[in-house]
Protein backbone atom coordinates (compact mmCIF):
# COMPACT_ATOMS: atom_id res chain seq x y z
CA UNK A 1 0.00 0.00 0.00
CA UNK A 2 2.93 2.41 1.03
CA UNK A 3 5.11 2.18 -2.28
CA UNK A 4 1.56 2.55 -4.43
CA UNK A 5 0.21 5.46 -2.30
CA UNK A 6 1.47 8.12 -4.55
CA UNK A 7 -0.33 6.22 -7.80
CA UNK A 8 -3.76 5.47 -6.37
CA UNK A 9 -5.47 8.91 -5.83
CA UNK A 10 -7.83 7.83 -3.11
CA UNK A 11 -8.48 9.32 0.29
CA UNK A 12 -7.94 6.41 2.54
CA UNK A 13 -6.68 2.79 2.36
CA UNK A 14 -7.61 0.08 4.24
CA UNK A 15 -5.77 -3.02 4.32
CA UNK A 16 -7.62 -6.23 5.49
CA UNK A 17 -4.77 -8.92 6.05
CA UNK A 18 -6.35 -12.46 5.43
CA UNK A 19 -9.62 -11.34 5.85
CA UNK A 20 -10.90 -12.24 2.06
CA UNK A 21 -8.92 -15.47 2.03
CA UNK A 22 -10.43 -17.02 5.22
CA UNK A 23 -13.91 -15.68 4.20
CA UNK A 24 -13.48 -17.19 0.29
CA UNK A 25 -12.48 -20.61 1.93
CA UNK A 26 -9.17 -20.23 0.41
CA UNK A 27 -7.48 -19.88 4.11
CA UNK A 28 -8.74 -21.97 7.26
CA UNK A 29 -9.44 -19.67 10.01
CA UNK A 30 -7.42 -20.53 13.59
CA UNK A 31 -9.10 -22.34 16.15
CA UNK A 32 -11.21 -20.44 18.49
CA UNK A 33 -8.93 -21.60 21.36
CA UNK A 34 -5.91 -19.86 19.13
CA UNK A 35 -7.66 -17.12 18.17
CA UNK A 36 -9.09 -16.01 22.02
CA UNK A 37 -5.59 -16.54 22.89
CA UNK A 38 -3.78 -14.22 20.31
CA UNK A 39 -1.98 -17.15 18.47
CA UNK A 40 -3.78 -17.08 15.10
CA UNK A 41 -0.91 -14.91 13.86
CA UNK A 42 0.84 -18.96 14.93
CA UNK A 43 -1.26 -20.61 13.14
CA UNK A 44 -1.04 -18.79 9.78
CA UNK A 45 2.48 -18.90 10.19
CA UNK A 46 2.21 -22.92 10.46
CA UNK A 47 0.19 -22.53 6.90
CA UNK A 48 2.50 -20.18 5.16
CA UNK A 49 6.01 -20.73 6.75
CA UNK A 50 7.54 -19.31 3.44
CA UNK A 51 5.83 -16.35 2.47
CA UNK A 52 4.97 -15.86 6.37
CA UNK A 53 8.61 -16.25 8.60
CA UNK A 54 10.62 -13.30 7.85
CA UNK A 55 7.16 -11.14 8.57
CA UNK A 56 6.18 -12.38 11.87
CA UNK A 57 9.57 -13.68 13.36
CA UNK A 58 11.93 -11.19 12.14
CA UNK A 59 9.79 -7.65 11.60
CA UNK A 60 7.56 -9.01 14.43
CA UNK A 61 10.74 -8.70 16.78
CA UNK A 62 11.56 -5.55 15.63
CA UNK A 63 8.47 -4.33 15.97
CA UNK A 64 8.70 -5.16 19.87
CA UNK A 65 11.96 -4.13 20.04
CA UNK A 66 10.84 -0.65 19.38
CA UNK A 67 8.00 -0.65 21.14
CA UNK A 68 9.79 -1.43 24.34
CA UNK A 69 12.37 1.02 23.77
CA UNK A 70 9.89 3.56 23.11
CA UNK A 71 7.84 2.44 26.48
CA UNK A 72 11.06 3.25 28.25
CA UNK A 73 12.39 6.52 26.60
CA UNK A 74 8.87 7.97 27.62
CA UNK A 75 8.80 6.42 30.71
CA UNK A 76 12.01 8.94 31.56
CA UNK A 77 9.97 12.08 30.80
Amino acid sequence: MHEHLSTLSVPVLVAVGAAFDIVSGRRRQAPRWMRERGLEWFFRLLQEPRRLWRRYLVYGTQFIAYFVLDGLRTRDL
